[in-house]
């Protein structure tokens, strides 16, 4: 009995890991932020395949490409792909078209910039915010 508390008075008078170091926050949240931006993007991606499909369905039944609306409203797609943290756009001209997707706010919520064309190529590259383009590197 004795020799236990001397032990604990030891350990309490010299301090311990648990009471003079002080954990970090959260472990590995330094990362998280990361790995979000990078979910948001392949999600922005498939997205995008998803526009491709939509018009390739749209093309084979009316002969035209759509626009968001056209698409949304004949069933391709559910609702207009304007989610987490990116605006999409799409321009129909002549005969074919592109899709761009650019974050809403570089930074949290993504960086990278992307460029579809009715090749259903996607690319993709860190324009700081801006517009993508056709020659950017494939996604």
């Amino acid at each position: 009995m004795r020799l236990a508390l001397v032990a604990l008075m030891a350990i309490a008078s010299s301090g311990c890991l648990v009471t003079t170091t002080a954990p970090p926050l959260e472990p590995g949240v330094s990362s998280l932020p990361q790995a979000n931006v990078a979910a948001r993007e392949g999600i922005v991606i498939n997205q995008l395949t998803m526009v491709k499909q939509a018009e390739d369905m749209y093309y084979a039944t009316r002969g035209t490409w759509g626009s968001m609306d056209e698409l949304v409203a004949a069933g391709g797609l559910n609702i207009s792909p304007q989610q987490l943290g990116y605006t999409i756009e799409l321009t129909v001209a002549g005969d074919g078209y592109s899709v761009i997707a650019v974050p809403m706010e570089y930074g949290p919520k993504g960086k990278r910039s992307f460029y579809m064309d009715q090749t259903g190529i996607v690319r993709g590259d860190d324009h700081m915010g801006g517009a993508p383009s056709a020659t950017d590197p494939v996604a």
